[in-house]
C-alpha cells in the first residue's frame, strides 16, 4: 500500500472528480492511514484513505503516481 507524507502533492477523487491537493495531515488507523487533503480550490477533504473505492471520496495513488511522473519530466 503506498503511503504519504505531510505537504506531499495527490490526486483525490471527490465525488468522481479528480483534484489536486496537498496532505495536510495523516493519521495511522486500523485499515492503515487516514489522511486530511486541502485540494486547489481550497477546500479541505477529510478522512481519505489510498485508493478505497467503498467510499466516495478517495487518493487515487495511481493518477497520483502519473502526475508526479508528468512534472518531473517537465512535460
Amino acid at each position: 500500500m503506498t503511503e504519504y507524507n505531510a505537504k506531499d502533492t495527490v490526486i483525490v477523487s471527490v465525488f468522481g472528480k479528480n483534484k489536486v491537493g496537498q496532505i495536510t495531515e495523516r493519521q495511522r488507523t486500523v485499515k492503515g492511514y487516514r489522511y486530511v487533503v486541502t485540494t486547489e480550490d481550497g477546500r479541505v477533504v477529510e478522512d481519505l484513505y489510498v485508493d478505497d473505492n467503498s467510499i466516495t471520496s478517495f487518493i487515487d495513488s495511481r493518477l497520483t503516481k502519473s502526475f508526479k511522473k508528468h512534472l518531473e519530466n517537465g512535460n
